[in-house]
């Protein structure tokens, strides 16, 4: 092996890719070390070669630097490593000026394209090989993949880059620490493969027991097949029996159908069917918290989990928006930038209130939140008190610091709603931005026909608060004014075609505040402001809540925390201190990913009653055909009004299966008009 096959490999690498393998620091004392020291090839072998870097020897081939070995002490990549490799990159002729070869990424394109199931096999286990297939498949949208002096793949959950420069698989470069590296670089190598035609098959499922249910020779795919059999069938018996008639048998049923869904790791199935049978038990034992309508809708949602779960194995891909995880994963993020857009104090009705803050990633682009909460039981704990206290992470002072700066967080770790954890790992820094500058990094939207798009999530879709964040570029406000009926203030911002979003504060103790500063700004808005708000598209208008204005001037802290801050020349409101003295009760918001209730027709809400009439009742015992008669007669009415999803049921359903199958029709369309 040559100089110049090392340095075809190393001229490919770029400072990111520096970054990627180590970390700014090293590559900065390696860049000195060019001027400094003297560098030399020491020896070449048939291998790699030996490259002298002042008294340290390192021995470095076409693998890269992951496979590099340095005379140092240092048991990770050095900055020797970096300096040989560096000098090598720079030293040589670029990979493409080399004669007889093609351009050096076209090369690089054929490497990842021939490299099949064995050697990805071989290279991350057989365990490792189907991880990667089922990480792609997990993916929300496909990864990126970039062909420029070398490849990238960009995979959106975690969010991690793989760059190929050459060297065979350890030569795939990791932009931050994972665990299991093998499998990383074998789903990387799969999805350039899978961007340019090439779809490689997946290994065979294992075979293994699954616990008491399956024979010793049971695989586990036949195993989860008989499970979802069985919890169909579990289902529709507890809807036929009656849910008002639940038997000591039922629950036990409900036991061990959850703990063989745990055996065959159906993690989302296992959790829903120990909080029916949970519920079950309630019911049995006459508790004041149980309630045979919430059970109900819950094995609505069972029973088309498991219809869904049929569905996606009869696909060969069962994703893991079905099958859950066996806990919330937080991904490892090495660097984070973010710019604080403000906090948001909040109480729901179920006895939980907190605080949440609001990031706008610009590297990323995404908003992202952090929250901190407890039990309203918990009388230590004031929302509004926590944006003044210690923030959860060293190098930021408090939450409320974070407005209005951008922050940069390393060893940061982020789920896959977007939200960051509060790990003491995690390490801050802190840059003041002028007004101009923080405008410019914002995802500015100045029509509301790009605002929340009228897209239906389904009950099986997971929670996307973060999603709903938006920044407005309103052209005028109108002033503030005061729900009585409802106990909402509502401050409507229009754009230059006079499109309307409603924000809405309901009435609260918490919110005083912000309903104060929404009544003093008015339509005296600051020109050309930005509004930070969570619009959402309720019955086809945009609703939305207030969380911050970014104004232009030359003020220290351009974002106004509306939750907080006090405005220029704050005044009283008499709106807040009538109602504070007149002891309105607090109207609970939701928290994040909560959905608003909504009115509905009468013909939905009549389908509705007929359903939970005859699940509590039980359906057993009715006359033939007595329950297909009266849901082809609801579904007709649910048609006449436009409701053309209400299909007429077959008749040859049972009448438990009937009752489901219109039961997630229902709580579909409640959901959609929510």
């Amino acid at each position: 092996m040559s100089v110049a096959d090392v340095a075809a490999v190393f001229g490919r690498y770029d400072d990111d890719a520096w970054i990627a393998l180590a970390n700014r620091g090293l590559l900065r004392r390696a860049r000195k070390d060019l001027d400094t020291l003297d560098i030399r090839v020491a020896v070449e072998t048939g291998e790699d070669v030996e490259v002298a870097v002042g008294d340290r020897t390192v021995r470095i081939g076409v693998a890269g630097p992951g496979e590099a070995v340095c005379s140092c002490a240092s048991a990770v990549i050095c900055q020797h490593i970096i300096s040989a490799g560096l000098w090598l990159g720079s030293a040589a002729a670029a990979p493409s000026d080399r004669p007889g070869h093609g351009p050096a990424a076209d090369r690089l394109h054929q490497d990842l394209m021939a490299i099949d199931a064995a050697t990805l096999t071989s290279y991350a286990g057989r365990p490792g090989y189907r991880w990667a297939h089922q990480m792609l498949d997990d993916q929300a949208t496909p990864p990126t993949a970039t062909r420029e002096a070398y490849l990238a793949i960009a995979f959106e959950r975690p969010p991690l880059t793989v760059r190929y420069l050459g060297g065979g698989l350890d030569g795939l470069v990791l932009g931050q620490p994972v665990p299991h590296p093998q499998r990383f670089r074998a789903a990387a190598v799969l999805a350039w493969q899978r961007a340019h035609g090439l779809v490689l098959p997946p290994p065979p499922a294992p075979r293994a027991r699954a616990g008491g249910e399956s024979g010793p020779s049971m695989s586990r795919g036949e195993s989860r097949a008989r499970l979802r059999a069985t919890v169909t069938e579990l289902l529709r018996d507890a809807v036929a029996i009656g849910v008002s008639h639940l038997s000591p048998a039922l629950h036990e049923r409900l036991t061990s159908a959850a703990t063989w869904a745990q055996g065959v790791e159906y993690h989302r199935l296992g959790l829903l069917l120990r909080r029916l049978a949970d519920h079950v038990d309630l019911l049995l034992t006459r508790s004041a918290l149980a309630d045979d309508l919430i059970l109900l809708d819950e094995i609505g949602v069972a029973h088309a989990l498991v219809a869904a779960l049929d569905a996606a194995a009869s696909a060969d891909a069962e994703p893991t928006a079905l099958v859950g995880r066996a806990r919330m994963a937080y991904d490892q993020v090495r660097t984070l930038d973010l710019i604080g857009l403000g906090g948001r104090p909040w109480r729901t009705a179920s006895g939980y209130h907190g605080l949440t803050c609001v990031f706008w990633s610009p590297t990323r682009q995404q908003f992202l939140s952090w929250t901190d909460a407890r039990p309203t039981s918990l009388a230590a704990f004031d929302p509004r008190a926590r944006w003044q206290q210690p923030a959860p992470w060293t190098g930021l002072a408090t939450p409320a610091a974070s407005a209005g700066c951008r922050l940069t967080l390393t060893h940061a770790q982020v789920s896959p709603d977007n939200r960051i954890s509060g790990a003491e790992s995690t390490t801050a820094a802190l840059t003041p931005l002028g007004s101009a500058e923080l405008m410019s990094l914002l995802p500015v939207r100045a029509s509301w026909h790009e605002v929340a798009p009228a897209r239906i999530r389904g009950l099986s879709d997971p929670a996307d608060p973060a999603s709903q964040w938006t920044v407005l570029r309103p052209a005028r406000a109108l002033p503030a004014r005061w729900d009585g009926a409802s106990q909402t203030l509502r401050y409507v911002l229009l754009d230059e075609e006079n499109e309307a979003v409603a924000l809405e504060v309901p009435w609260s103790r918490l919110h005083a505040h912000v309903i104060g500063r929404l009544e003093a700004l008015g339509e005296d808005l600051p020109a050309a402001a930005l509004v930070v708000a969570r619009v959402v598209r309720r019955r086809g208008h945009l609703v939305g809540e207030p969380l911050s204005v970014v104004a232009r001037g030359p003020a220290a802290h351009p974002v106004d925390a509306l939750h907080f801050d006090d405005g220029p020349g704050q005044r009283r409101s008499r709106l807040v201190e009538r109602l504070l003295k007149s002891h309105t009760p607090d109207r609970p918001g939701p928290a994040d990913g909560e959905q608003p209730t909504a009115a509905v027709p009468v013909q939905l809400a009549d389908l509705r009653a007929l359903i939970e009439a005859e699940a509590q009742r039980g359906c057993a015992g009715v006359a033939p055909g007595y329950v297909h008669h009266r849901l082809v007669q609801a579904h007709g009415d649910l048609r006449r009004i436009g409701l053309s999803l209400f299909a007429e049921p077959p008749p040859a359903v049972s009448p438990a299966e009937a009752l489901l199958r219109s039961l997630y029709l229902v709580q579909q369309v409640e959901q959609a008009l929510a």
